[in-house]
């Protein structure tokens, strides 16, 4: 009878080894796709398979044309700015020409794609037909989905929770999305994180410290730039326009392919300076270090 029930054991955790060995698998095999039709929405099923929603497909490979990396874009100081703004902007273009040297040395982390989930939900934008966001299936936001309720599960067991550590080793760099578009330093000497590349917008109602979203609230990376309590402003710049915004830190997700993420398709306009755009391709921001956020190593 015990060998039995020790043969049956042993089949058992094979089968599981298998079984989580077939989802990395699939996960790994079968990336997100990275355009679609505009507008187009998908959901993951059980089995880990697309199904698409609305849209579809793309008839062509689509592709942005590459952005020259030929400088860090330095932000003009207005001739009415204060001298508080004018030390801001000038201290955010060293930072900015600081994670450009970085980027050319190769001195970055390359973020790898976002996990799969049942159930979870991919939107692509409804003018270009780039990723813009991902949904966790949540039952506690009204809309039945959330940016930051990505599952917890035996190959992801830190999910929604991170550690603090004691003390920083020097500047961190992590980019990801198309063409490494989306740049992201953690800048030890001021102890902040300065962000460049596109924005989305996200919807829903409730953020990842069970809070409720409103107008000028973000998202920033759940990963890097992760917090509960979003107690320093953030300060966003279309670098097209040079017009300068506050947010603040509401809640936090995956960003496929953003470096912040706008509560709210009106907020996202203002930002753009119109109301066709659904998405802004090149920004930047800038925040102090939440107080409850790790230091990274």
């Amino acid at each position: 009878m015990k060998r039995t029930l020790r043969a049956l054991l042993v089949v058992t955790m094979s089968a599981t080894l298998l079984l989580s060995s077939f989802e990395a698998s699939a996960r790994e095999d079968k990336p997100i796709p990275q355009y679609m039709l505009p507008g187009t929405v998908l959901i993951y099923d059980d089995n880990l398979q697309i199904v698409i929603k609305k849209g579809g497909y793309p008839n062509s490979d689509v592709r942005p044309a590459s952005r020259s990396l030929d400088g860090p874009h330095i932000a003009n100081v207005p001739e009415d700015a204060t001298e508080e703004e004018a030390r801001q902007i000038e201290l955010e273009n060293e930072l900015a020409i600081k994670a450009f040297q970085m980027s050319l040395a190769g001195d970055y982390i390359q973020a790898p794609p976002p996990k799969i989930y049942p159930g979870m939900k991919v939107v692509y934008d409804e003018v270009t037909g780039e990723l813009n966001n991902i949904y966790y299936v949540d039952e506690n936001d009204p809309s039945g989905y959330s940016l930051h309720n990505e599952p917890v599960s035996e190959l992801n067991p830190n999910a929604n929770s991170r550690q603090a550590v004691p003390s920083a080793a020097g500047d961190v760099q992590w980019k990801w999305g198309t063409n490494n578009r989306n740049v992201l330093t953690y800048q030890a000497g001021d102890d902040s994180f300065l962000g460049t590349g596109r924005a989305t917008y996200f919807t829903g109602s409730i953020g990842n410290r069970d809070n409720k979203l409103k107008d000028n609230d973000c998202a920033t990376h759940k990963e890097y730039d992760y917090s509960k309590k979003g107690d320093m402003d953030i300060t966003l710049r279309n670098l097209d326009t040079d017009k300068v915004f506050t947010f603040y830190q509401a809640s936090v997700g995956s960003l496929p392919d953003a470096i912040i993420d706008i509560w709210g398709l009106s907020n996202l306009q203002k930002v753009a300076g119109n109301t066709r755009d659904t998405s802004v391709p090149n920004v930047r921001y800038y925040h102090k270090r939440f107080s409850d956020q790790s230091i990274p190593r």
